[in-house]
């Protein structure tokens, strides 16, 4: 490609019916300073272009960054779901055997308290018993000692000079025991 100047430089050699020389280096003239002009242009143009190659390549690179980045933020927000979700599954399992270990454990104690209640269902049956017997033998006790008849014939013997017959009598109910000590009360 020719420059301004190699325009400027260039000489013609003169042949037998040549061109005019003064037309010939006005145009000459003419073509060197628009040829200058879009040499100049041409040359600003480039570097124009290679400034706006540098942005594009900068673009391109900022780019290639943000897929990069955005590659690893879609790849860590997976991770993190995943471990949520892990973590909510942990979390839940442990609930559950909590829950689990809860209903055991009021299971127990319901079962200790049935058992309680059926002891002491046996201890008041026990007691009723117990307490039956006891009642029955005051009632036989009373029965016995309020046989005024009983009584009246036993003072009549001991009026009549029964006295020694009395004593052995007394001393062999005193050997028997009471209605109180048989009931175990």
């Amino acid at each position: 490609m020719f420059t301004p100047i190699d325009l400027e430089t260039m000489v013609f050699r003169r042949g037998l019916r040549g061109y005019r020389t003064k037309e010939v280096q006005e145009f000459m003239r003419k073509l060197t300073v628009d040829y200058e002009r879009l040499y100049k242009e041409n040359i600003e143009l480039r570097e124009q272009l290679e400034e706006k190659m540098e942005v594009i390549k900068t673009y391109q690179q900022m780019e290639e960054t943000l897929r990069n980045t955005l590659c690893q933020a879609q790849g860590t927000a997976e991770e993190i779901k995943a471990a949520a979700e892990k973590q909510a599954e942990i979390i839940l399992a442990e609930a559950q055997n909590r829950s689990e270990q809860m209903k055991l454990k009021v299971r127990e104690e319901i079962q200790a308290e049935l058992q309680q209640l059926a002891n002491l269902k046996q201890q008041v049956d026990l007691f009723r018993i117990q307490f039956t017997g006891f009642l029955k033998s005051l009632i036989e006790m009373a029965e016995h000692q309020l046989d005024l008849d009983g009584i009246w014939e036993h003072m009549q013997e001991l009026s009549r000079g029964g006295k020694a017959e009395g004593r052995a009598e007394a001393a062999a109910t005193a050997e028997k025991p009471s209605i109180l000590e048989s009931t175990g009360l």
